[in-house]
């Protein structure tokens, strides 16, 4: 599972703060940076969009922020101190009307940073589940040097379910 919003926006490097209350646990799964005044075309959903703002225009928030919510991204960064000084007031609005998660990024966080803390949590994310994976492959090869029962008694719990063996005429 990817790393959630709320725990990206927990990484006390980053300085991130939620401008629009208790973060979902929406998982991220990237970071996009845009300055287009659509990013859309170009997301999949699920993204953590970081814009400085620099096409934003009070009139065009609401539609920026639509938008992001039709896509499906997990929530939106906001530079602050770059172009404008604070997050804009119709933008903030926009985002908790419409239930976007809007995170400020403070202007000493380089969105590099949330790039490569994102990248990482879902690198660590990767490498937990190949080792899952591995460990699981091994316990099966030694169930099966046993018999089919121990087979099919570790896969069961592999699973956390039930496995049933059948042989060609079902029974």
């Amino acid at each position: 599972m990817p790393p959630t919003l709320a725990a990206v926006a927990a990484l006390p490097q980053l300085g991130l703060r939620s401008l629009t209350g208790p973060l979902p646990d929406a998982p991220v799964v990237w970071v996009a940076v845009s300055e287009l005044e659509d990013p859309t075309p170009f997301l999949e959903g699920g993204e953590l969009v970081l814009t400085t703002g620099m096409r934003l225009t009070a009139g065009g928030a609401a539609r920026y922020v639509d938008r992001l919510v039709g896509r499906g991204v997990a929530g939106l960064g906001f530079a602050v101190g770059v172009i404008h000084p604070g997050v804009p007031p119709e933008l903030l609005a926009a985002a908790r009307d419409r239930g976007l998660a809007l995170l400020e990024v403070p202007r000493p966080t380089p969105f590099i940073a949330i790039g490569k803390a994102v990248s990482r949590m879902l690198a660590a994310e990767w490498y937990e589940d190949v080792t899952r994976a591995f460990q699981a492959q091994r316990e099966l090869t030694r169930a099966a040097l046993t018999g089919p029962g121990a087979l099919v008694r570790r896969l069961a719990r592999l699973l956390g379910g039930w496995a049933l063996l059948l042989d060609a005429s079902g029974a």
